[in-house]
């Protein structure tokens, strides 16, 4: 065989196994398919046998998700029905209410903040959290596994919470420029 054949050859296998590489490692998502506004459609605990519970939030909670370019998101959650107590309009009122009043509302509200990454190998987006509603949060990692269909954003996640292990299924929509 000659020296230019045989390159010839070794350049076509290598050229294979990029492509056979590039073809394994490619992802159902892109980490710029995350960046925009997403509107909270469900929430739903699966328990290990397969039941769908509503612990926290209700059947029809509402809240919002915001990815931005420069590596920031964040979260708001209000569950259903949404707190009405304490029924004030400013934080000085709030402070002053009762503490079961402030109990309730903070029940039935969530939020936090911080940086998130994408891992689309393994098909995930990691909420590096920096502040939260809840301070045992503040500095953890929250890795949700991905998917996303047309302009629908489902994140899941496994949790240990009221004694047992189970899936918390998120399901977002993407706001529009313009939507309200």
């Amino acid at each position: 065989m000659s020296l230019h054949r045989w390159l010839r050859k070794l350049l076509s296998l290598a050229l294979s196994l990029a492509a056979l590489t590039a073809w394994g490692q490619k992802s159902s998502f892109s980490a710029d398919q995350f960046v925009g506004v997403w509107r909270l459609v469900s929430i739903q605990t699966i328990r290990a046998n397969g039941d769908v519970i509503y612990p926290f939030y209700g059947e029809h909670p509402a809240g919002i998700l915001m990815y931005d370019r420069s590596g920031w998101m964040s979260v708001q959650i209000v569950s259903d029905p949404a707190p009405t107590v304490p029924a004030v309009d400013s934080r000085e009122d709030f402070a002053k209410a009762s503490n079961a009043d402030k109990a309730r509302a903070s029940e039935g509200y969530y939020a936090y903040f911080g940086t998130w990454t994408v891992d689309t190998a393994a098909e995930t987006v990691n909420h590096h959290i920096k502040q939260s509603l809840m301070p045992g949060e503040r500095g953890e990692d929250g890795v949700r596994h991905v998917k996303i269909e047309g302009n629908q954003l489902t994140l899941t996640a496994k949790a240990h919470e009221m004694g047992e292990e189970h899936t918390r299924k998120l399901v977002w929509q993407r706001i529009q420029e313009g939507q309200k």
